[in-house]
């Protein structure tokens, strides 16, 4: 239920701020954004993809119980974001509280998912693999580099504005991500291969 949960934040927080705003964050719906921009298929289909791609790493990298629960994540987070972009709601007012808002959103998500030892099979699962290769890095650290790579090459598509709306949502999300990681864990870690 809680990786339901924060699959329906994240892809609420994407679809009802991040994206009608563009708004790039650096994650696997950023770096969607940036690819239909540049192609003929949509946000939502770039999502697909590159969630499909991530699951495949999630396999080989994190092991059996983190790619059944990935999977779970990433059907829920296809199914969310699609429907939340179809709702005709337009929630983007402002990018200060887009940002503001998206990072609970995003954040409190991102945090259910993690905690529960599922990663939302986007870019967030290369941040997972790495922490799981070398504990000394921890997750919310390797979110952020990952994520300012992405910023950063996004910048010729959408310009500095977003880049630098995506730089502090960047550091909000993670933040309090990282925050909620470090003060409520729901479950202990699971390891397995």
């Amino acid at each position: 239920m809680l990786i339901l949960l924060g699959n329906l934040l994240i892809a609420f927080g994407y679809a009802k701020f991040m994206v009608p705003a563009n708004i790039i964050s650096g994650g696997g719906t950023s770096l969607s954004m940036v690819l239909a921009r540049l192609t003929p298929l949509s946000v939502v289909t770039w999502t697909n993809i590159i969630t499909v791609s991530c699951l495949a790493f999630a396999l080989a990298f994190l092991g059996r119980t983190n790619f059944v629960r990935s999977i779970v994540s990433s059907l829920a987070y296809m199914g969310f974001f699609a429907a939340w972009s179809a709702v005709p709601l337009r929630l983007a007012t402002w990018p200060l509280v887009d940002v503001l808002a998206a990072s609970l959103f995003i954040g409190a998500g991102y945090y259910c998912c993690i905690a529960s030892n599922a990663s939302t099979a986007g870019l967030d699962v290369f941040a997972l693999i790495i922490a799981h290769r070398r504990p000394q890095l921890n997750v919310t650290l390797m979110l952020r580099v990952i994520n300012v790579i992405v910023l950063l090459a996004s910048t010729l598509v959408f310009g500095w504005q977003s880049l630098l709306w995506g730089l502090a949502f960047t550091f909000l999300y993670s933040g309090l991500m990282g925050w909620l990681l470090r003060h409520y864990q729901p479950f202990p870690p699971v390891q397995d291969n």
